[in-house]
């Protein structure tokens, strides 16, 4: 990691990576300032290409200093203020240049997990909603349910093919084979480059994880101050959680080079089972650290009740809460949760399909891959949590004026 030192009387970058874990658990660990020491997860690189000027600052007029460290909570709270207290804006505003035809067809490639069937609900809505005809096709959760379920596909002769949940490489060739045959193939939160799969268009990837790790960073700045010592814990196998990891770990560096920061990694596989376990194990040997944010809020279930069995009073905040996870928000149990509006990113998926069958570009807002969040606390749990969230409870009519399609 990078560390900041006062030698010959200048402010100097120095590099100290050690390997380090700890009962089974990936950790990396960062002090910037004099005297401080780093220690980097195993298997983990990180590239941080700083100034100078960017391990510290000698300015104090946007800073909050303690004991002897700085944050700079001013640029912290600025970049967090679009989504606190109200959501990010509605990410589509241009109407289709026309009406899309009616009975358009659309296929969904709905992978084995249970959130991609909840998707699967919403994307019918919105097919449904803009006058077009939804076929699911049961892609699985392998290569070889994958790959058969794009040959279903096919036969279908679709003008779009939708798919979420799944990496692409599971599907070989297939997806590209899709895209040959002239159908529109979009997908939803790709971390990655899409142009070797064949995916004509992906909502939501790198720059919309990257945005949110760098929220997730200045929120802990702007509540923690120059004090702040937080542990990230990522889901390595989680396409978007190494990203957002990253992303937290430089702004975090650029906003509070004093604060201390490390990070842990969750098997994916423990996510609602020991996750909760691995998490306090983890706090109870690091009895310093005062804020723990997870890659995903999945971490988070259950783990209030064991916190609260092993003594521990940790901050707590989660990217993307769902219905349980929301529910321990308005209870007290997680401290705060950065929310993401599922129902309108699946919505603004289809309306980018849309605008690829008539002959248009996707708005420069999803290219942007933007989406509404939301920074969530108990305050602001006013509605019911089963449900889940969405900043726009009339999201349906919005579209549909955008569509032609509304009464």
């Amino acid at each position: 990691m990078v560390l900041g030192k006062l030698a010959a009387g200048r402010l100097r970058c120095t590099n100290q990576d050690l390997p380090a874990t700890e009962g089974g658990v990936q950790r990396k660990q960062r002090r910037l300032g004099a005297g401080s020491r780093g220690m980097a997860a195993a298997g983990l690189t990180l590239v941080l290409a700083l100034s100078v000027a960017a391990c510290g600052s000698s300015s104090t007029s946007s800073s909050d200093s303690s004991a002897g460290g700085q944050a700079n909570t001013a640029a912290a709270q600025a970049a967090i203020a679009p989504y606190t207290g109200h959501t990010s804006a509605f990410p589509v505003t241009e109407p289709l240049s026309k009406k899309l035809p009616a009975g358009t067809k659309f296929a969904y490639l709905q992978c084995g997990a249970q959130a991609c069937a909840v998707a699967g609900k919403t994307f019918a809505d919105a097919v449904k909603a803009i006058g077009g005809e939804l076929t699911v096709v049961n892609a699985g959760s392998t290569a070889s349910t994958a790959q058969a379920a794009v040959s279903s596909v096919l036969a279908l002769k679709p003008a779009v093919t939708l798919a979420t949940g799944l990496e692409p490489s599971l599907y070989g060739g297939g997806l590209k084979t899709l895209s040959d045959a002239g159908i529109k193939v979009v997908s939803i939160s790709v971390a990655q480059d899409i142009t070797p799969f064949g995916i004509t268009f992906n909502y939501l990837g790198q720059p919309t994880f990257e945005l949110a790790g760098r929220l997730l960073a200045d929120w802990v700045i702007t509540n923690k101050g120059a004090k702040a010592n937080v542990v990230f814990y990522g889901v390595p196998e989680i396409s978007f959680s190494p990203i957002m990891q990253k992303a937290f770990e430089q702004e975090m560096q650029k906003n509070c080079p004093t604060c201390t920061e490390r990070t842990a990694s969750v098997g994916i596989a423990t996510l609602g089972t020991t996750a909760s376990r691995t998490v306090v194990t983890d706090l109870q040997s690091h009895p310093d650290t005062s804020t723990a944010v997870f890659a995903t809020a999945g971490i988070t279930s259950g783990l209030a009740a064991a916190m609260k069995a092993a003594n521990l009073s940790a901050t707590t905040l989660g990217y993307a809460p769902q219905a349980g996870n929301l529910q321990d928000i308005k209870d007290g149990k997680v401290t705060a949760g950065l929310a993401v509006d599922y129902s309108v990113s699946v919505w603004a998926a289809v309306d980018a399909a849309a605008r690829l069958v008539l002959g248009d570009s996707p708005t420069p807002a999803e290219v942007a891959g933007e989406v509404p969040f939301q920074f969530l606390g108990q305050k602001d749990i006013t509605f019911d949590p089963t449900n889940g969230w969405t900043g726009y409870p009339d999201y349906a009519q919005r579209f549909a004026t955008l569509w032609h399609t509304a009464a």
